[in-house]
């Protein structure tokens, strides 16, 4: 039985592709403070409001294609979008987006980054790794 379930994948990053799908995932984000890492967002939001899978997949898709845009690039971007492999997208708002990206980076990186430095393209440091 466990074998026909199907593991969820990012399949794609697409604004228009996402158009007319369900967001699995939505939320209005603000919280992640300098010093919090991933295992912080996943007690704080993941646990509550999504699948792990589900954020693994996003968090996994990120790291591979080294995404470090804030929001407004989630938002607006024709390649801003996460498209699920289940038919389902992710849209945040720019707080929830610089949450998620903080917690990811600030991981990877060993560096402490709040949600504000990646709420915009603009707020993005110039001394961020690349």
């Amino acid at each position: 039985m466990c074998e026909n379930i199907k593991k969820i994948k990012v399949v794609a990053w697409s604004r228009d592709k996402a158009e007319n799908m369900e967001a699995s995932y939505s939320g209005m984000g603000g919280f992640f403070d300098k010093g919090m890492r991933w295992k912080d967002y996943v007690k704080a939001v993941l646990e509550q409001h999504w699948s792990l899978e589900r954020a693994e997949a996003l968090r996994k898709s990120i790291i591979e294609n080294n995404i470090r845009r804030g929001g407004d690039w989630h938002q607006y971007d024709d390649e801003g979008t996460p498209i699920f492999s289940d038919g389902t997208c992710c849209t945040l708002t720019f707080r929830a987006w610089g949450d998620l990206l903080a917690a990811i980076w600030s991981t990877e990186d060993n560096i402490d980054y709040g949600y504000m430095d990646f709420y915009l393209d603009c707020t993005l440091s110039k001394e961020m790794p690349i």
